[in-house]
């Protein structure tokens, strides 16, 4: 995990000024209550501070920070609804902070930061934030977790995977990403569960979310999207091997991923979906793949990696880009919308939040998103 790209800065805020929920109802806020049926529409409306950005500091100095479910999927594309039941998170869920504290990694340093974008006053809001900070509980011990249970078991999974494989024969698809979900009983706060996670696996977009209704546990290692400016970019990730138990096994593990033919396959199937989500906001002629292939260290994994880049034109923003690729090609497969509808055929509950992204999108435009992989609901 390299902190110089991804995972140096942290960040924790609470007490939002605004809440956005998109679900089946419409979109609602806390200063409108209805607020129409485009979640979109409603990021994009947040209040935008147009000051000089910081030479220094944080990247993230406030703004909305929240997830986008997978589910988002059906309002984006015309897929069958074979999978039952209504969205268990809905489909957008973000609170507008006004102040954040952020950690430099790398540094060491920290960072108290507080706006008036919100409407409130700055100095009132650091001297919330410092008595929040000094009254701060300590974890608890996370207890042990009930038995696991999945909507699937390995015969139905199995099915699900020659039918897939059935679709590739008959030139239907490249590739679908099929997922089961496994349900077990937490006594724990999410928080506590989030510490233990982020302890047994730092990753570079772990993330925790509590929205009163739903607590969300990240340790995701994928960038979604990302935009500083006017640039756009994406690192999807297909191709894993565990980490080696000595030198020579770990570069070993890693070589094998990086010439793997299946793999490599995957990779740039992927590439391409994301290629083809970018030229739907991008300016023509911008995008480019500037790495291809690259393996990338974490903790307990090698992953296979790529790159892709774009310009966004003038007027077009962070939230265009989130509209244009969400969900994310790499959890659910190519061509992207054929996957999707297959996936709703095959997997018997809805994914929520699991597959789809987290998100800190700034008020001065810049978007960092994360792959929702590897995250728990509860």
């Amino acid at each position: 995990m390299d902190l110089r790209r991804d995972g140096r800065w942290s960040y924790l805020t609470a007490d939002p000024a605004d809440v956005i929920v998109w679900d089946p109802t419409g979109v609602h806020t806390r200063v409108d209550v209805a607020a129409g049926d485009d979640g979109f529409a409603a990021l994009a409306a947040l209040p935008h501070d147009a000051g000089e950005p910081a030479a220094d500091g944080p990247p993230f100095r406030g703004g909305a920070i929240g997830y986008l479910a997978y589910d988002v999927a059906y309002r984006l594309e015309r897929l069958p609804h074979h999978c039952p039941g209504p969205p268990p998170a809905g489909y957008l869920w973000a609170g507008v902070y006004d102040w954040v504290l952020a950690r430099d990694g790398l540094t060491g340093a920290a960072w108290l930061v507080a706006s008036d974008v919100g409407g409130r006053d700055p100095e009132a809001l650091i001297a919330g934030a410092r008595a929040r900070l000094q009254a701060s509980n300590p974890p608890s011990a996370v207890p042990g977790l009930g038995s696991p249970h999945g909507n699937a078991d390995r015969r139905a999974f199995g099915a699900w995977v020659r039918r897939i494989k059935a679709y590739i024969a008959a030139g239907d698809c490249y590739q679908v990403n099929v997922a089961r979900r496994i349900e077990f009983d937490c006594d724990a706060s999410g928080l506590d569960v989030f510490r233990r996670l982020a302890a047994a696996h730092p990753a570079a977009f772990g993330a925790y979310l509590a929205t009163g209704r739903l607590e969300v546990v990240s340790a995701s290692p994928e960038l979604f999207v990302r935009v500083a400016g006017s640039r756009a970019s994406t690192r999807p990730i297909k191709g894993t091997r565990p980490r080696g138990p000595n030198p020579a096994a770990d570069v070993a593990l890693r070589e094998e991923l990086r010439v793997s033919p299946k793999d490599r396959a995957e990779n740039v199937m992927i590439v391409d979906v994301l290629r083809n989500d970018f030229g739907r906001v991008c300016t023509p002629g911008s995008i480019e793949v500037p790495e291809l292939f690259g393996t990338e260290g974490h903790p307990s994994v090698w992953q296979l990696v790529s790159e892709v880049r774009g310009e966004l034109p003038a007027g077009v923003g962070a939230v265009d880009l989130l509209r244009a690729c969400s969900p994310g090609g790499s959890v659910t497969g190519a061509p992207k919308i054929r996957a999707m509808e297959i996936i709703d055929e095959l997997e018997p509950t809805r994914r929520g939040v699991y597959c789809g992204s987290l998100f800190a999108l700034g008020f001065d435009g810049s978007l960092s998103s994360s792959v929702a992989i590897r995250t728990l609901q509860i």
